[in-house]
């Protein structure tokens, strides 16, 4: 996926956060500037004792692999600000929106150094937006 379009679905997520209140920001870290971790997306809402930390995937195959370090890094950054820690991942072309697994439980160990994201298993194991921010569909 090229970096345009990915960057065109965080800033997609990063609206949809503001519009349900959240306070949010998008800072990706895959320039390789800084060498401290820090996720894609981050957003919190004192409303609803939220703050969440997420890295942004999306992919045109049915399999993809997220390497342990980034994982990882999303983890430590969550730990040191209070928040939790979510994978947002989008197939594309599967018409569906964003799906979110939790870091680390919602992931599958893959061998090697990696953890593997499935699109069977997103669907029965990843959440929707609405459940995520503990808010009704509108």
């Amino acid at each position: 996926m090229s970096k345009k379009l990915a960057a065109d679905y965080e800033r997609k997520i990063v609206n949809r956060f503001w519009e349900y209140g959240f306070a949010v920001m998008r800072a990706p870290a895959s320039s390789g500037t800084s060498l401290m971790p820090r996720p894609d997306v981050l957003a919190g809402s004192a409303d609803k004792g939220l703050m969440l930390a997420l890295e942004i995937k999306t992919s045109r195959q049915n399999t993809f692999y997220v390497q342990k370090h980034q994982i990882e890094g999303l983890l430590e950054f969550s730990k040191r600000i209070g928040g939790q820690a979510y994978l947002a991942v989008k197939f594309v072309g599967k018409r569906m929106d964003f799906l979110f697994l939790s870091v680390p439980d919602g992931l599958t160990q893959s061998s090697g150094d990696s953890y593997r994201v499935n699109f069977n298993d997103l669907k029965e194991n990843g959440i929707d937006f609405f459940t995520l921010i503990n808010e009704k569909e509108t």
